[in-house]
């Protein structure tokens, strides 16, 4: 990959498992989240960056033209790339696009966080990136429950010092209908996108029974693993949820005892921090 040193600005790029979301920030540092318009919930005010542009695809799409076309609507200038992926594939296909940018690609091990964890190296860099944005936003001496619903869904602890402890990891809601599809003779595949209203919990076909127990059994499971993780804690944590399918569950989550926040570009914004921040240790 050939590189140039005109850049200005910073692509995040943020490969998961079944898309990949793209984010370009101008200033990373001084940037902040705005309020969203028609929210349905508290939107992280400022200390964060926001992306200027964002993109998201599959995989598929982007190696089909749209990265090249989103990318030329940018325009001449190249911006920096910092990269983190927990698909090697994908991550190998997405970079074959990127000639002529300067890529950084993120590791777990060596993000701006303390990982209080058995691996450091194993954990996912998306898990990682989002605590680190989720250190910006927390307030000084609480911790923090990280939740992002996604193929999968992750809930991690971060302490009152920014450890990230670890968490706990379990089907998202499309892959949770998927795995009944397969494994069973009759029950249908059926697609989890953003739900604007919460299924009914008694399913009168099969289709709206499975997205009864998979949406609801997706809620129970989130409220049951904060409760144990505020077991272990003195003071009682702020929730941030974070991913594609993160809204319809987060309203469901909050209470008078408990803060929660939906952060859309949780994980972009930790990329940039994380970019950020190792290129000033580089240079200092």
């Amino acid at each position: 990959m050939s590189t140039t040193e005109n850049t200005t600005g910073l692509l995040a790029i943020d490969i998961g498992n079944s898309r990949v979301k793209l984010g370009l920030f101008a200033e990373a540092a001084s940037s902040c989240i705005a309020e969203a318009q028609g929210a349905t919930l508290p939107i992280a005010a400022p200390l964060l960056p926001e992306p200027a542009e964002t993109l998201t695809g599959s995989l598929s799409d982007l190696c089909a033209g749209a990265l090249r076309d989103w990318l030329h609507a940018i325009g001449d200038s190249r911006p920096r790339v910092a990269l983190a992926s927990v698909s090697r594939p994908a991550e190998g296909a997405i970079a074959s696009l990127l000639d002529g940018f300067v890529v950084q690609r993120l590791a777990s091990e060596t993000a701006p966080i303390v990982l209080r964890v058995d691996e450091p190296s194993r954990i996912g860099v998306d898990r990682v990136m989002a605590a680190i944005a989720a250190n910006r936003l927390r307030h000084e001496g609480r911790p923090a429950i990280v939740i992002d619903v996604g193929t999968a869904i992750t809930v991690d602890l971060i302490a009152t010092d920014g450890a990230l402890e670890g968490g706990a990891i379990l089907p998202g809601p499309t892959l949770a209908a998927r795995a009944l599809a397969e494994k069973t003779d009759r029950l249908p595949d059926i697609q989890f996108g953003d739900l604007d209203e919460s299924p009914d919990a008694v399913g009168r076909s099969t289709e709206p029974a499975i997205r009864a127990g998979v949406f609801w059994g997706a809620v129970g499971a989130i409220r049951e693993l904060i409760a144990r993780q505020r077991d272990r804690l003195t003071a009682p944590p702020q929730v941030f949820f974070t991913g594609g399918a993160a809204p319809s569950i987060a309203r469901l989550i909050g209470g008078p005892d408990l803060s929660v926040r939906y952060i859309p570009h949780l994980t972009l914004a930790g990329i940039a921090i994380a970019a950020d921040t190792l290129k000033a240790e580089a240079a200092s």
